[in-house]
């Protein structure tokens, strides 16, 4: 009799001991199942407010209304419980973060990668509100994608060398030269150029010769055509015409595009206007060959050639053909090594002065 009450004893004792659990749950934890609104309080004091997910011996998970759903450790809890709201108050909650959601400021929080389960655990995070981007809670914040730069369309060059010798003859000669470009490419360009030279022998000037050209070219949408407009102006003190004005339009063609190798070639018609001792207006044709040769990413050479003959009599003609050489010496800053040579020819000249023009230089030049 003795054997049989002492187990009937030891069931109700432990029936006992499960009603008084269960009687001294908090209706809080009590209502904590999937779905509730619940508060979670984090080592440190802070909080986080968010619908229970699901809740485990080791983590708790929970949806919150900006960061998303969020694992958090049951070692960076301190307590949790479900958050009371009336029906008006959830639905003003709701509506305040459907339209300015805004992240608690500084609230610690356990990131976790719920796709890898090898993940170890997890990393603590700080949200900054003032940023709205996270950063490890040790200290120092993610590092930012850089901002991407938008290329410009304009590009700028100056160019120079200079020579002095004093010998049997003392001579002086110098060369600057400058130019901008805008171009979008496959869509339109236009280039701007001025060259300076200028030479003395025993102190006469032999050379004094400024030259400036503008050109705009135009593609022809999904072809190999483009249209252009191109002025020019040239001053030189020891030509009897002084001063020239010229300008043409036509189309052209890319029989070649870059790289490594790029050739256009041009027709067009327009005029030349001469100032000075000469004074007159010569209606022109004209023909053009533009050529660049990417030998390597730092190597280049580029030549051009011009001939603008006079419509009513086309044995008369203005030519200038060039070529230069580029070596980038520094890409990081622009500088390069050049060369070149420019040759111009005019048939019509006074008697007595040269018709052939070719000048030689080599420098300098930095492009930015």
């Amino acid at each position: 009799m003795r054997k049989t009450i002492l187990p009937c004893v030891l069931v109700l004792t432990l029936f006992a001991f499960q009603a008084a659990a269960q009687d001294s749950q908090t209706p809080a934890q009590a209502q904590l199942v999937p779905g509730t609104q619940v508060l979670v309080q984090l080592v440190g004091g802070d909080s986080l407010r968010g619908e229970l997910v699901s809740s485990t011996p080791d983590s708790i998970i929970i949806q919150h209304s900006v960061l998303g759903q969020m694992t958090i450790a049951r070692k960076n809890v301190i307590g949790f419980a479900a958050q009371a709201a009336t029906p008006v108050a959830a639905a003003n909650q709701t509506a305040n973060q459907a339209t300015t959601p805004q992240v608690p400021a500084n609230v610690a929080a356990i990131a976790t990668d719920i796709t890898n389960a090898n993940q170890a655990s997890s990393e603590a995070v700080v949200v900054d509100s003032s940023k709205g981007t996270a950063a490890p809670a040790g200290g120092a914040a993610a590092e930012a994608p850089k901002p991407v730069v938008p290329v410009s369309p304009w590009k700028f060059a100056v160019a120079a060398n200079a020579n002095y010798t004093d010998a049997s003859d003392k001579q002086l000669d110098f060369r600057v030269a400058g130019g901008a470009v805008y171009e979008i490419k496959d869509v339109e360009k236009w280039k701007t150029d001025a060259e300076y030279f200028f030479k003395t022998v025993n102190d006469a000037t032999t050379d004094n010769n400024l030259l400036v050209t503008s050109v705009y070219d135009r593609d022809v949408t999904a072809t190999d055509w483009l249209w252009f407009l191109k002025a020019q102006g040239q001053a030189s003190s020891l030509e009897a015409w002084e001063e020239r004005l010229s300008g043409w339009g036509g189309i052209g063609y890319r029989f070649f595009r870059a790289p490594p190798f790029a050739l256009v070639g041009k027709v067009g018609i327009g005029a030349s206007h001469e100032f000075g001792a000469v004074n007159e207006t010569y209606p022109e044709g004209y023909f053009e060959l533009d050529s660049k040769w990417d030998i390597t990413e730092r190597q280049s050479i580029q030549g051009n050639a011009y001939i603008a003959p006079d419509v009513s009599d086309i044995s008369q003609y203005v030519m200038i053909a060039r070529a230069e050489w580029v070596l980038k010496v520094d890409p990081e800053i622009g500088l390069s090594l050049v060369g070149g040579l420019r040759y111009q020819y005019q048939s019509n000249v006074p008697a007595g002065e040269n018709a052939t023009d070719l000048r030689v230089y080599a420098g300098l030049k930095l492009d930015f």
